[in-house]
């Protein structure tokens, strides 16, 4: 008889799209064999179209659970990883099913995707949470915020992805209207919008503290100020991300709060992108918890900044631990100044030249640039993150650098950017 063939071992990886490419590209440099696993088929044009499907020995599409689970048992699966917001809840129950090590409590996985539940449990674990309600109609949502008796507030799908479907309310006319815009609409994740949740709008300083996990222990890997400005009528226009350094004033309390809310949502193993808004007088209270890596470029900047990123140490933690039990609690260092630039647009129209322009190649602190708007193509004004028609990344050793360089930039936006067809106007200063 023959001799019988080891399965092959790989990770598994949901939905890896945004961030997760790099950690796709980093376990291959490692010799990790990969699967892919495709939450929906509904996904947002944007997720599919970015995936490279040569850099995995299967792609699978995600239908069933039973189906899914049958397909994987011919590999010898070390972990199931998410790789983007979407494949959360997939990557949770897939590793349950498959009795991983690194499985977190699956008794709390809705939680880490539904913003109504995650605020609750959070809440639950005697931290500070959002003032909230869950709501199926808007009618719920005028009952709720007749009662709250305060504007603005924020009304936003309960499983939401970045920017989409949040609003910003103030007054009965706009909650309606948000309740109307979202209710019963497909997200960028394939599901259809059944919940909004309704919350107090947190006024402060906006950070994002980034964390790893192991064997439930936390380690705080990054943490990043978010500048946001009201623009084109939107309060919602982020401008800017800027990493912060380990001793800055705020981090104890920040590190401290997080990991109080990571554990009340039952993560032992893993990534956490968690957003944080800092209210003068109360400290640190929790917009989300995601439960993967910081999206976009974010750790692959951290990567080019300091030591050790999400992506080695996601790796890490769901392979062999063996650099997390080296860093964890120990400080870390910046060691270049980084900023990311969103390019932020005060018009409507057909864009006639490329965004992508060499002035902005030739700053000092230029590292990368990506415009999402090409020539011939739509143009919106910016609002929020899903109107951004681009970014750029600056890295420096001098932080005088990056600040003269976004001078720079913004007055490149404000004189020849934008050029709209059939429309000579320039954004004034």
């Amino acid at each position: 008889m023959p001799a019988s063939v080891e399965p092959q071992t790989v990770l598994v990886i949901v939905d890896p799209f945004s961030s997760g490419r790099f950690l796709v590209d980093y376990a291959l440099e490692k010799g990790s064999k990969l699967v892919c696993v495709k939450s929906s088929l509904q996904l947002a044009p944007y997720f599919l179209n970015s995936l490279k499907p040569e850099k995995y020995i299967e792609v699978i599409d995600h239908v069933d659970m039973e189906t899914t689970i049958a397909t994987l048992a011919k590999y010898n699966v070390k972990a199931v990883i998410a790789g983007s917001e979407p494949g959360v809840e997939l990557a949770d129950q897939l590793a349950t099913e498959l009795e991983m090590p690194t499985a977190n409590a699956i008794e709390y996985s809705c939680a880490r995707r539904d913003k109504f539940k995650m605020n609750e449990r959070v809440r639950e674990h005697g931290l500070r949470a959002v003032r909230q309600c869950e709501c199926y109609t808007a009618d719920d949502a005028l009952t709720w915020v007749r009662s709250y008796n305060k504007y603005p507030v924020v009304v936003k799908p309960t499983c939401s992805l970045g920017t989409d479907g949040v609003f910003f309310c103030n007054n009965e006319a706009e909650v309606q209207a948000a309740c109307d815009k979202t209710l019963g609409k497909v997200n960028p994740a394939g599901q259809v919008n059944e919940r909004v949740v309704i919350q107090e709008y947190l006024c402060g300083q906006e950070w994002v503290v980034d964390t790893i996990s192991y064997n439930g222990r936390h380690h705080l890997t990054d943490m990043w100020k978010y500048v946001k400005e009201t623009h084109n009528g939107s309060k919602f226009v982020y401008m800017s991300t800027t990493p912060q350094p380990y001793d800055c004033p705020e981090r104890e309390k920040l590190q401290n709060y997080v990991f109080g809310c990571i554990t009340a949502l039952g993560i032992r193993y893993g990534p956490t992108h968690c957003e944080v808004m800092w209210l003068p007088d109360e400290g640190p209270v929790l917009v989300e918890v995601n439960s993967r890596m910081h999206g976009a470029l974010g750790p692959h900047i951290a990567s080019l900044t300091k030591d050790h990123s999400q992506i080695d140490l996601t790796y890490d933690v769901y392979t062999t631990g063996d650099i997390f039990q080296e860093v964890c609690s120990k400080p870390w260092n910046l060691n270049r100044k980084a900023m990311w630039l969103n390019f932020v647009s005060p018009k409507d129209g057909v864009l006639k030249t490329s965004l992508e322009i060499d002035q902005i190649r030739s700053l000092p602190s230029y590292h990368t640039m990506m415009a999402s708007v090409q020539p011939g193509q739509l143009l919106q004004k910016t609002v929020d993150l899903m109107s951004c028609p681009g970014f750029i990344i600056l890295i420096h050793d001098d932080a005088e650098v990056i600040a003269k360089d976004i001078k720079t930039f913004r007055q490149l936006e404000r004189t020849h950017l934008y050029n709209i067809e059939d429309d000579e106007s320039v954004l004034s200063a």
